[in-house]
Formats: C-alpha cells, sequence, structure tokens
C-alpha cells in the first residue's frame, strides 16, 4: 500500500514546521532573532561574528528548511485536488516562489555576512565603512526586500489559498477542518499588516507593528496542526 497525498503532504507539514522551528529557536536564544536585526549595523555584526562557525551553520539550516518548503506546497497542492477543491496556478506559484525568496534572504548570512563582519570589525576604517555600507544594502534588498517583504508576502498568499480550500468545497469537512480554514483566513491578512514594519526600517513615518515574528510562530503551529490533522484523516490507497 502506498501513503495517500493528503497524509503525505500532511506529514510534510507537520516535519517542516517542527525542523525550522529548531534554527528558529536557536536564532532566538543565541543571536537575539529578530529585534537585533533593528539594532546599529556593527552590533549586528558583533553579534554574528560572537555566535561563531556554529551560529553560520544554524542560518545555513534555517535556509535549507525554508527552500524545503518546495515539497510542502508541491504535495499540499496536490493533496487539495486529489480532495477535489480548487488549487489555483497562482497559489503553486506563490508557494514555490515563497520558499526561494526565503532561502535566498536568509543564505546570506552563511555566505556574505560572515566575511563583512570580519572586514566591519578588524579591518581599516575605510575597510570598516565600506562593509557596513554593503551590509545596510544586502540587508535591506536580500534580507528584507525579498526575504521577509517578498517570501513572507507570498507565503501570506499561500496560507491564504489553503484556508479558502478548507472553508468550501469538498474539503471542508468537519468542524475542525473549517477552524483551521478560518484560522489561515485571519493569519493572511495579519501577515500583510505585519510587513508594515518593514517600510518602518526606511522611513520612520511608518509605524513598526512587530507582529511579523508572533504571527510566524502562530502559523508554525498551525501548519503543524494542519499537518497532524490530515495525517491521522488520510486513508492509504
Amino acid at each position: 500500500m502506498t501513503i495517500s497525498m493528503r497524509r503525505k503532504a500532511g506529514l510534510a507539514m507537520a516535519g517542516f514546521a517542527l525542523a525550522a522551528n529548531v534554527p528558529f529557536a536557536l536564532l532566538v536564544d543565541r543571536f537575539g532573532y529578530d529585534d537585533v536585526l533593528r539594532e546599529p549595523p556593527l552590533e549586528v555584526l558583533a553579534a554574528f561574528r560572537a555566535g561563531g562557525p556554529e551560529l553560520i551553520v544554524i542560518w545555513l539550516a534555517f535556509a535549507l528548511c525554508a527552500l524545503a518548503f518546495l515539497w510542502v506546497s508541491a504535495w499540499t497542492g496536490e493533496a487539495i485536488r486529489a480532495g477535489g477543491a480548487r488549487w489555483p496556478a497562482w497559489a503553486a506559484a506563490a508557494g514555490a516562489a515563497s520558499a526561494v525568496a526565503q532561502a535566498v534572504g536568509l543564505s546570506r548570512w552563511s555566505f556574505v555576512v560572515p566575511g563583512l563582519a570580519d572586514r566591519a570589525l578588524d579591518g581599516s576604517a575605510t575597510e570598516s565603512t565600506v562593509a557596513v555600507g554593503t551590509y545596510q544594502a544586502l540587508h535591506q534588498f536580500a534580507g528584507v526586500a525579498i526575504g521577509e517583504w517578498l517570501g513572507q508576502t507570498l507565503l501570506a498568499a499561500w496560507t491564504l489559498a489553503v484556508g479558502l480550500a478548507l472553508v468550501r468545497g469538498p474539503m471542508a469537512r468537519g468542524w475542525w477542518t473549517q477552524a483551521l480554514g478560518v484560522i489561515a483566513l485571519i493569519l493572511s491578512p495579519l501577515w500583510i499588516v505585519g510587513q508594515v514594519e518593514l517600510l518602518a526600517t526606511v522611513d520612520a513615518a511608518f509605524p513598526a507593528f512587530q507582529i511579523t515574528q508572533w504571527v510566524f510562530m502562530a502559523w508554525l503551529a498551525w501548519l503543524v496542526a494542519l499537518g497532524l490533522t490530515w495525517a491521522i484523516q488520510g486513508e492509504t490507497t
């Protein structure tokens, strides 16, 4: 017998969420993530280098977890279609693009920031100034624009599509499944509201709604709940 697509997607969801929570929790504990990212660049780079090679590996693990969402997104779409519900092309594209965007943004910490930190903290005054400027540009572009804004906005769109599939049509079976759908529909706009904080990094006139970290944690819990539900409900064929 083979595992049904719904169970396969459910196990992938739960596994992804639990795996991603490990580097995320380690970054919060050892690097002060993500509040530390709003500190002055030299303080961020000093805190980063203080973490040593271990911190580089943690960031790489986080990036790999983000990339693994490619399979979660693909299998979720297949499970929804197999259940008779509609899974639009834009939802599939949003999930895949989100995985790549967030992986790219996170990868800078393993492959670019270590060198910048060394030059900023040990180099000459000129080298330090150039390194800090490069870090700021890279952080705003690869981190804030690509990883956070683009990656998380696309993830919010994917979550919205899953929520819609769970509250209407053939997938809307039972109050628990519909409740998970409603939670997804609530989390999606909250994630978008949290993106306003990103604009505050370039202009203080924008309010800093510091809710993204909490929305992400709630999203991980939601993904685990949905994944376990599908893993239990899915029948073998």
